[in-house]
């Protein structure tokens, strides 16, 4: 990843102060895929912030976002959402770091399975609990409009990243993605710092999972532990470029606003024509977008 020049930091706050006043002239179409938008880049840079730099892939977003919808629906009706989010983030950052105090032990696939799975068990295990002990599926939730907490935890993900580029900690981060071998020989607490690295990025992936959850008015297992919150910011990243801190946001903006495209145009064959034109970048693009116009 690379520090933002000056200029790149005026833009990030004329864009801020332009979409603090979009939904004053936008329908309420537009505003909820600005929405949507905004959630999928907080979710690519949460997830390029560890993996990105270190090199491990992880597939268990979707836990971290699905604990972060349930802690709303379970104590919207009893705290102030302020304090609801804070309650999320601090558990996902907690719960992250037992999760890679086990599987950070593990390497390449193994850790992309791993997490994965606990994904889906946590799927499983919270629907089973609804349908055997409660006797109920999902929880209803006081529908709001998501889109200013939304776009104030997605810039609060940007601008900690961006302060932490110069950090003791993402030097670590990138040392490990490197060579950890190297970097453990070099005297770095290669543990300590994947683990860190992980739960913060949990902690803000369950940030955008507690405040999105509010949209829904309706939440289960399976939509707050889907499987695209899972996979969508990792191809994000890979589609934009890993290797830049500019990747994950090209990605995510034009993967997400080219799904809305199709599932509006092409309901019926969309899987298969994003599926293709992923594919057919990947391979003509293995560098990602933003890659490849660097090298230019």
């Amino acid at each position: 990843m690379e520090f933002p020049a000056l200029p790149k930091n005026l833009a990030l706050g004329a864009a801020f102060i332009v979409l603090i006043i979009a939904p004053l002239f936008l329908t309420p179409y537009y505003s909820s895929l600005v929405t949507s938008v905004l959630l999928w880049i907080g979710l690519t840079i949460s997830w390029h912030f560890f993996c990105g730099t270190t090199k491990y892939i992880s597939l268990g977003s979707a836990a971290f976002f699905g604990i972060g919808a349930y802690v709303t629906a379970i104590f919207s009706g009893i705290l102030p959402f302020p304090l609801v989010l804070i309650l999320a983030g601090v558990i996902n950052f907690i719960f992250a770091c037992g999760v890679g105090l086990v599987t950070l032990r593990l390497k390449g696939i193994y850790f992309a399975i791993f997490t994965f799975g606990l994904s889906e068990l946590l799927n499983n295990a919270i629907l089973f609990w609804e349908m055997e002990v409660t006797g109920t599926r999902g929880r209803f939730i006081a529908s709001i409009d998501v889109y200013y907490p939304t776009l104030i935890i997605t810039f609060i993900i940007i601008l900690s990243t961006i302060l932490l580029m110069r950090s003791k900690l993402i030097f670590a981060l990138k040392m490990i993605g490197e060579c950890e071998e190297a970097a453990n020989h070099s005297g770095v607490n290669t543990t300590f710092y994947k683990i860190i690295g992980f739960a913060i990025s949990g902690m803000f992936i369950g940030l955008l999972g507690a405040a999105f959850a509010s949209k829904w008015g309706y939440i289960d297992s399976g939509m707050a532990f889907n499987s695209l919150y899972s996979f969508m910011p990792a191809i994000m990243t890979l589609f934009g470029g890993i290797e830049t801190f500019l990747g994950p946001v090209v990605g995510a903006v034009v993967l997400s606003l080219l799904e809305e495209y199709l599932l509006t145009s092409f309901k019926d064959y969309f899987m298969i024509i994003l599926g293709s034109i992923m594919i057919i970048v990947i391979l003509i693009l293995p560098e990602g977008i933003t890659g490849k116009l660097l090298r230019r």
